[in-house]
């Protein structure tokens, strides 16, 4: 991500406590074929994006390190993609009903890691403010992104 992405504004809105929010989110789609009894899904793609429209930085407070701390919530949404991603591949079901209320849970599953680990994120490195847990988080960040089983759940409890 750039502070390209972010609408500069004067200050932090009424009642946000951080100098910067970032909003990213993830589409799905897929094909699915009847396999014998089962219906499994055949291919899938899945879409990571910066809402631009709700991400925000107070001017003056655009810095290294306060992008560096944006881009890891968009980081934790992109683990998190990516888990659903294989997820996805590997669904199967007796129906077509089935199989897509299966994978609306799993997309629901997803995104409450998402909430969860962002809330904690932000908390633990005090929107960017602790330098050491900021660290921390930077670099399981960076092992989990390498691997290609890596995972939200291995993020700082």
């Amino acid at each position: 991500i750039s502070w390209a992405d972010f609408t500069s504004q004067p200050s932090r809105p009424h009642g946000e406590v951080e100098d910067a929010f970032t909003k990213a989110s993830y589409r799905h789609s897929y094909n699915y074929a009847r396999n014998g009894n089962a219906v499994t899904v055949t291919d899938a793609t899945v879409d990571i994006t910066m809402v631009t429209p709700q991400c925000w930085v107070v001017t003056g407070q655009a810095t290294n390190d306060l992008l560096q701390h944006e881009q890891g919530h968009f980081d934790i949404t992109a683990l998190a993609a990516r888990e659903f991603y294989n997820t996805l591949l590997n669904v199967t079901a007796l129906s077509v009903r089935e199989l897509q209320t299966k994978i609306s849970a799993a997309h629901t599953k997803y995104q409450q890691k998402i909430d969860r680990a962002s809330i904690r994120y932000d908390h633990q490195t005090n929107h960017s403010q602790n330098t050491q847990v900021q660290q921390q988080w930077n670099q399981q960040i960076a092992i989990e992104k390498q691997k290609p089983d890596g995972s939200i759940d291995n993020l700082p409890q």
